[in-house]
């Protein structure tokens, strides 16, 4: 991406439609996902705690940071969560994406967020459910079916088609079960897809699950209990540090610590009962706006912007 010789010769902008149709195919997505974790893991990602603001109540703005060393690729996230924003007919989640020339520094690209942050985290779920699902999984349940849930549906069905889904959202259309207990009842993949907020629900708890289970927060603390966390015996989480910053800030109370992180867990064998906790790193961001920028680029889309 960057040229030692020149600047940057043009600022693109690409809308969340385009971002979309730029994105790689669903299994290329997945492993892209683990390569990033593979490579934080490695030690070859600089990805600082992401800061935050909150100007409502449950309601954050972060920026995160990356820089991947292997591609030489360095971007910012600036991303918004307003629980508040369905009822008003917009995004939970938006947000934009800036991709510097990792060379002078200059922005190269500034993308719309909100697809990449959609994918990216459907397909780092996918890369843990690829590795550290219990062998011969053949159900799924989804608590928390807006966006993010249909989307991790979308890569469990590439994962294994023949997978049965069931689903529990507060409404009631798209839901197959009546309540989150009914939904994960023998499950053996449990995805949580619930709002961020500072005081959770969090019902889960392990004897609403079975022998063997594999069980991916995507909305921290939302679903899932102290209790479940203390049961798993595999608890990874995508950054470790993240997560003690979140601790400090109210979430995860009484969890235990995590051994691992999601790239060190990827690289083991399946354990009986497994939690992956993946916050949302910058990482996989900047992976997936790499990727998605170069790609673009071949199909010729984008807006270039002055400068």
């Amino acid at each position: 991406m960057s040229r030692p010789d020149a600047a940057p010769a043009e600022l693109v902008y690409l809308t969340r439609a385009e971002v979309a149709a730029a994105l790689p195919p669903v299994a290329e997505q997945i492993d892209l996902a683990e390569r990033t974790y593979l490579a934080m893991a490695d030690g070859t990602v600089q990805l600082p705690p992401k800061p935050a603001v909150h100007p409502r109540p449950d309601a954050f703005v972060h920026a995160m940071p990356a820089y991947l060393a292997e591609q030489d690729v360095v971007a910012l996230k600036w991303v918004a969560g307003f629980p508040e924003n369905p009822a008003r007919g917009l995004p939970y989640i938006s947000g934009l994406l800036v991709v510097n020339d990792a060379e002078t520094g200059l922005p190269a690209a500034v993308l719309d967020a909100a697809e990449i942050t959609v994918a990216r985290t459907a397909a780092a779920t996918a890369a843990c459910v690829r590795r550290l699902a219990p062998p011969g999984w053949r159900r799924a349940a989804i608590l928390g079916y807006g966006e993010q849930g249909e989307r991790h549906a979308e890569v469990l069905t590439a994962l294994n088609p023949a997978v049965e889904i069931a689903t529990y959202d507060v409404r009631e259309e798209r839901s197959t079960t009546e309540s989150p207990r009914a939904a994960v009842e023998g499950a053996d993949v449990v995805v949580t897809a619930g709002p961020i907020v500072d005081e959770p629900w969090s019902p889960l708890t392990p004897d609403w699950l079975g022998e063997r289970w594999l069980c991916l927060p995507i909305d921290f603390d939302f679903y899932a209990s102290t209790q479940l966390a203390a049961a798993a015996e595999l608890l990874a989480v995508d950054d470790v540090a993240q997560f003690e910053s979140y601790r400090d800030q109210g979430h995860f109370r009484d969890w235990p610590r995590p051994e691992l992180s999601t790239g060190a867990a990827l690289r083991l064998e399946p354990a009986a009962r497994t939690l992956v906790c993946n916050l949302g790193v910058g990482a996989l961001d900047a992976a997936f706006a790499a990727v998605v920028l170069e790609r673009a680029r071949e199909q010729g889309v984008g807006t270039c912007l002055p400068r």
